[in-house]
């Protein structure tokens, strides 16, 4: 008998679509059908499933006037495209208190050879990541981050922050499996063009990470006032803690505006290119980190 994947597929995902998104979808893959023939149509309509996903979701949120989340649990997001090269830098789309470091630093935990970099294009990076995302100023993002991973691949990066016990001799132990892990976040201003050549480069590995907005404020809140902005695990809380004091009041709107509009155009980007990603509820790795991190790693390695 087939073995049971390890996380939903996005064919598991959609059976929550819309049946009036289905009947598109139908439609779409029947187009496809008459201007092209056999694996071309399906890798057609299997692309056009995801646009349709993703805008379907964006629509559905607007409408609501609230959040809506994208999926309910850790879900391959699968595309006819799968990246041939190997993985390079994996790429965290997510947002300030999402648990982001904490999975940036798990990965980075998997394997002796990948090294986190938090927030590359941001202010909050350690040392030697710092230093080489430097040596490439005047490129383009995607080529500051593959100057920064051959640079760290070559010399190493030895017990910082976030990167304990990584071998003395990388440059012999790493060079070709060597991975540096980066969190994205809106406020590091990569939109665009940018945006759309670092997620769909072909050593990219991508994981969406995301947390209900409302949430995401009250942790704000919570962290400006008592100066507080760590990310230990154990101080989590999630929508199924009741032991939280309650979230009051509404998200401001300007900060759901910006929070959807981010998370919608990292989407677009996957879907129109067809790349296969993998989305992390937040509730899901507060629920249970090392195995969300497990899921991760083995897509990075299988894809």
């Amino acid at each position: 008998p087939k073995e049971k994947p390890p996380y939903p597929t996005v064919q598991g995902a959609a059976m929550r679509v819309s049946t009036s998104l289905l009947l598109v979808l139908g439609f779409a893959a029947s187009a496809a059908a008459t201007s092209t023939s056999g694996t071309a149509a399906f890798i057609e309509a299997r692309a056009e499933l995801g646009r349709l996903r993703a805008t379907h979701h964006a629509e559905q949120s607007r409408e609501a006037g609230e959040w809506v989340p994208f999926v309910k649990d850790v879900t391959l997001v699968t595309m006819e495209k799968q990246q041939v090269e190997e993985a390079r830098f994996v790429v965290i789309v997510s947002a300030q208190r999402s648990a982001s470091s904490s999975l940036a630093q798990g990965l980075s935990q998997q394997h002796d050879c990948i090294y986190n970099c938090n927030e590359f294009f941001g202010v909050r990076t350690n040392k030697q990541c710092r230093d080489f995302k430097h040596s490439g100023e005047g490129e383009a993002p995607l080529g500051r981050i593959l100057l920064a991973r051959d640079d760290l691949c070559e010399v190493g990066v030895h017990d910082d922050i976030g990167n304990p016990g990584k071998p003395a001799t990388a440059a012999q132990e790493c060079r070709h499996s060597c991975i540096v892990a980066l969190k994205l976040f809106v406020g590091h201003g990569l939109r665009g063009q940018e945006l759309e050549e670092l997620l769909s480069h072909s050593q990219a590995r991508v994981v969406v990470l995301e947390r209900d907005p409302q949430e995401r404020w009250c942790s704000l809140q919570e962290a400006e006032a008592n100066n507080d902005w760590g990310t230990d695990p154990s101080h989590w809380k999630t929508a199924t803690d009741s032991s939280r004091p309650p979230c009051l009041g509404e998200v401001p709107a300007d900060l759901l505006e910006e929070h959807q509009g981010w998370y919608d155009e990292a989407r677009r980007i996957l879907s129109e290119h067809s790349i296969s990603h993998i989305e992390v509820p937040f509730d899901a790795f507060a629920r249970d980190s090392e195995a969300v991190i497990a899921k991760i790693w083995e897509f990075v390695e299988a894809h």
